[in-house]
């Protein structure tokens, strides 16, 4: 079974992974399920550790609070107040204060002066000035690399040694607010080095491995696309374009697109939606690969009309409304991370339902897709509580991992395709195998069937001769040697007349040896045959005889035995005609072919005949024969002499030839 029917069996067999009829069977299902779960978690939660801890560096957010001041729109700071640390959220001062931007105090101590000092940030985003004892610091890349709507590059920015004090240090970050609130992202102050290490891995992960993995997951649907899939696979193989093209688009859209200067719950709508769009996708691709009927993706697409509707008229409201905007925002916000958060999970649990029915097949592809599941639901959990990792307790979990795991899920994609189009030519050399022995086997039984047919056919053939050779012998040889007994018998024939019809019956027994000897070679060597019989009977009756035939084998000329005895009994009584009536001194035969056509005539310069004679039942016979063999014979008789002329088209003798090898 291939195609939808093999996947449709496929879900009806996981819809039943909870049957007990089978207690068995089903615990071993069960058990792979939580196998599968337990190892695509794990592979899961470790990279995501090994992340962490490389782009985490030691001392992050040590300070439990810190001093930050308003500045306001005519310039002057406000009073000095305290913002608490709040977890991944950095430290957050949230205020309806008409300000512009925050001033946030960040004392510190030099462990070791010998060294290099930084600061860290865990995210760059929306940093006016840096100053370190009164001292500017440059940023150590002047613009960042992204601009997109979350933002989560870190900035590193090396501390001007001639700025720093044995004690005392204090770092002042001016930033501007963006949102409902002001935040300082979580830092440490400490080596360069160090901080420059945990820097670089951090921008391996939200920005280079973001950018290639849109590259990836771009090329991956292109690749899929241009595939000719089956027809039982073309739905899930439109569905994974839709994952891999909304999870690229996921990705831009956080991390590449600036934000365009829209007002925020626009922004946070236009993300509601895309991740949103994400989630059905990844659904729609479950569900196909699951095989479930179409009907149920209509009804997701139904669901997801509705969730699009929702939003809208919540952005409407917030846009029309005063004061809602914010409120309806972070309510349709913690609503979206649950419903995208719960539907991710759903799809983590029927994969591995999957997994556990159909252990051989796309199991890879299948755990692959999981973890990738698993990470959008862990964004979208993060955003609601503060996760930290189990292998880790104090690690807690910053990285937004969606833009991390496009890499993973392209080359999955792209391993499964390549794995795929292996088993295809696996397939297909099998099969061409299979086909090369059936065929092998067919030519084989194809070549004996011929050779006992070539043998029957011989058998047959040689039978039809004989028995050809048979009516000859008893229609010619035998009627003319019974008539001679009978004469012979009642003493009405004269010895000259015995002499001729023994004469004639001996001719006639030359002309079939003669065309069969001959019949291999060809008509050529008949007729040398028969020239080399009749010259001596010619010469011996004191006539002059000349031949004058163009007859090559190029020709082509191969009538068969029966055909060429045929035209030899037609040139016989031709002969015989000439030598008992003609009264001729001199015979001649000549002939060729032209166009196509083969012309034989016999000549003599003997006294001819009156036209409308019978001339007895030899002419007649000549011409039937002359007709059987789809020729024509014409005889000219005159004062100067006769002369009887056959002509036949060569491709009707060869036509015989093959109708009498074909019996």
């Amino acid at each position: 079974m291939t195609g939808e029917g093999r996947l449709a069996e496929a879900w009806r067999t996981v819809a039943r992974i909870g049957d007990l009829s089978d207690p068995r069977r089903a615990a071993l299902r069960a058990a792979i399920l939580v196998a599968v779960l337990i190892a695509s978690q794990v592979l899961l939660w470790a990279m995501v550790t090994a992340a962490e801890r490389l782009s985490r560096p030691a001392g992050m957010a040590s300070q439990t609070e810190v001093e930050y001041r308003l500045r306001y729109a005519d310039g002057h700071l406000g009073e000095p107040a305290q913002a608490r640390h709040d977890g991944t959220d950095g430290y957050v001062v949230r205020t309806e204060v008409s300000d512009t931007a925050i001033v946030y105090s960040l004392p510190f101590e030099v462990a070791d002066p010998g060294k290099p000092q930084a600061l860290y940030l865990s995210i760059r985003e929306q940093i006016h000035e840096i100053l370190v004892n009164g001292h500017l610091v440059q940023p150590q890349l002047a613009l960042n690399k992204v601009q997109g709507v979350v933002n989560s590059e870190p900035g590193l920015y090396v501390l001007p040694a001639r700025a720093l004090k044995p004690s005392g240090n204090v770092i002042t970050v001016e930033q501007s607010r963006f949102g409902y609130a002001y935040a300082l992202p979580e830092f440490a102050i400490g080596p360069a080095d160090e901080l420059g290490a945990a820097y670089r891995w951090k921008t391996f992960f939200t920005v280079d491995l973001a950018m290639g993995g849109i590259f990836i997951l771009g090329f991956t649907s292109l690749l899929v696309l241009v595939i000719d899939w089956p027809a039982g696979d073309r739905r899930r193989a439109r569905a994974l374009v839709a994952l891999l093209m909304s999870s690229a688009l996921v990705t831009y859209l956080f991390s590449f697109t600036p934000t365009l200067g829209v007002p925020l719950n626009i922004i946070i709508w236009l993300l509601m939606l895309v991740g949103l769009g994400n989630t059905l996708a990844a659904l729609w691709y479950v569900f196909c690969d699951m095989g479930l009927p179409a009907p149920w993706t209509r009804r997701l697409g139904q669901v997801g009309l509705v969730l699009v509707g929702l939003l809208t008229v919540q952005l409407m409201a917030g846009l029309f409304v005063p004061g809602l905007d914010v409120h309806l925002t972070y309510l349709s916000l913690d609503l979206s991370h649950y419903v995208i958060g719960g539907a991710c999970a759903v799809a983590v649990l029927l994969l591995g339902g999957a997994v556990a029915v159909l252990r051989p097949s796309r199991w890879g592809e299948r755990l692959a897709v999981m973890v990738c599941l698993s990470t959008f639901a862990l964004d979208h959990v993060g955003s609601l509580i503060d996760l930290t990792s189990p292998f880790v307790p104090d690690l807690p979990l910053t990285l937004y991992l969606s833009p991390v795991v496009g890499v993973l899920l392209g080359l999955a994609m792209l391993l499964s395709i390549s794995r795929q189009a292996g088993e295809a030519r696996r397939v297909v050399a099998n099969a061409n195998e299979v086909l090369e022995t059936t065929l092998k086997a067919r030519e084989d039984e194809l070549r004996a069937g011929h050779e006992r047919q070539q043998v029957l056919m011989q058998r047959h053939v040689l039978l039809e001769e004989r028995q050809r050779i048979v009516r000859d012998m008893h229609d010619g040889i035998g009627g003319q040697l019974l008539g001679l007994m009978l004469q012979i018998r009642g003493r009405h024939i004269a010895p000259p007349a015995i002499e001729a019809s023994l004469q004639t019956s001996i001719d006639d027994l030359r002309l079939i040896v003669d065309s069969l000897d001959s019949a291999e070679e060809g008509l050529c060597a008949a007729l040398r045959a028969f020239e080399y019989r009749v010259r001596s009977q010619i010469e011996g009756a004191g006539l002059g005889f000349a031949v004058d035939l163009n007859l090559a084998p190029a020709e082509g000329l191969r009538p068969g035995p029966r055909a060429s005895l045929q035209i030899l009994r037609i040139l016989q009584e031709a002969v015989s005609n000439a030598l008992r009536h003609a009264k001729a001194t001199r015979l001649v035969l000549d002939g060729g072919v032209s166009d196509g056509v083969l012309t034989l005539c016999l000549g003599d310069d003997g006294r001819g005949f009156v036209a409308g004679e019978t001339g007895g039942r030899g002419l007649g016979n000549m011409k039937a024969r002359a007709k059987r063999l789809g020729g024509q014979l014409d005889i000219a008789s005159g004062a100067g002499g006769t002369r009887v002329v056959f002509t036949v088209a060569v491709a009707a003798l060869n036509q015989l030839a093959a109708e009498e090898v074909a019996l």
